[in-house]
């Protein structure tokens, strides 16, 4: 396989964006206006982090080639629920009222109190990141792709922390920033470095079965 076929999946997050503002090519233009500038706020730096992934990428199969594609779906739908930055509603007066804390700095303080199925979210949020991470050789070692996976979180947590403080709060669009996520993510890091090892050792098992024969 070519070496440069993972280039064309740089016209991903170029889709992902352009097909939802073509959609709205029938409002005023001044709605068209600030949604052109919400698109470059917000899809230059995800394609710029991309393209940087990209070329870390180790793509010599078609196996890979599909994971890579994933990965790039995956982190433009990640980016979409997480970080996206909705700039219109910035000009909105309509502010969320709501009683739940947006600001939780305690260790397991929201783990305690949720049920199960509210963690499973957070949890495996960032499992598909870490598998990824390996599998396409962008990192080989456990503890970076753990330690990767915490900053990641992190910044996330950063990001809607200055989304809430500068006024993001909005209907639709408030976001907590809690500690638990940050433990949560990285422990989905975890599991998900654990999978790839799992999968990984599978298919070099099923590869050394088939040379025997």
């Amino acid at each position: 396989m070519s070496k440069n076929v993972k280039w064309f999946t740089i016209l991903i997050p170029t889709f992902y964006f352009l097909i939802p503002l073509i959609l709205k090519f029938n409002y005023d233009s001044s709605f068209l206006r600030i949604k052109f500038i919400e698109l470059y706020i917000n899809c230059i730096p995800i394609t710029v982090c991309i393209i940087f992934l990209i070329k870390k990428t180790i793509v010599n199969n078609f196996y890979k080639l599909v994971v890579l594609t994933a990965f790039i779906v995956y982190l433009c739908s990640l980016h979409q629920v997480v970080t996206f930055i909705p700039v219109w509603h910035y000009l909105e007066d309509q502010v969320i009222s709501s009683t739940t804390p947006l600001l939780n700095l305690v260790p397991f303080k929201t783990i305690l109190e949720s049920e199960i199925t509210q963690l499973m979210g957070p949890l495996l949020m960032l499992t598909p990141l870490a598998f990824a991470l390996m599998s396409l050789s962008i990192l080989t070692s456990i503890k970076k792709t753990i330690m990767v996976t915490m900053l990641i979180s992190i910044g996330i947590e950063l990001i809607q922390f200055i989304e809430n403080s500068t006024g993001s709060a909005f209907l639709l669009y408030a976001r907590s920033t809690n500690i638990d996520d940050v433990i949560l993510n990285t422990l989905g890091g975890v599991i998900g470095v654990y999978i790839y090892l799992l999968f990984n050792h599978f298919i070099s098992k099923g590869q050394s079965e088939r040379l025997q024969i």
